[in-house]
């Protein structure tokens, strides 16, 4: 009799070094979007694929619910909607 073959198991990753990881409320955009801001200057969101794959890293700002916060939301997504065309 032979033993079934394991799943091995899923590989691990941490978060990029130096990345910053930028949340803005419930109220700005889908209240879901976590933006990423590595060291080089590059701004995108990151995708929840990559998100879970880095364990669910804590997030290193919250944008601010306030005028100044949502302009900061903004920004950032015009970044990535730019990269994305």
């Amino acid at each position: 009799m032979s033993t079934p073959p394991t799943t091995p198991p899923a590989p691990t990753f941490t978060k990029p070094t130096g990345l910053i990881l930028v949340k803005g409320q419930d109220a700005q955009g889908d209240g879901k979007s976590v933006f990423g801001i590595w060291p080089s200057g590059f701004v995108r969101i990151v995708t929840a694929a990559e998100f879970r794959l880095w364990g669910n890293p804590p997030i290193d700002y919250w944008i601010p619910g306030d005028a100044d916060g949502d302009a900061q939301y903004n920004q950032l997504f015009a970044y990535d909607k730019a990269l994305r065309g």
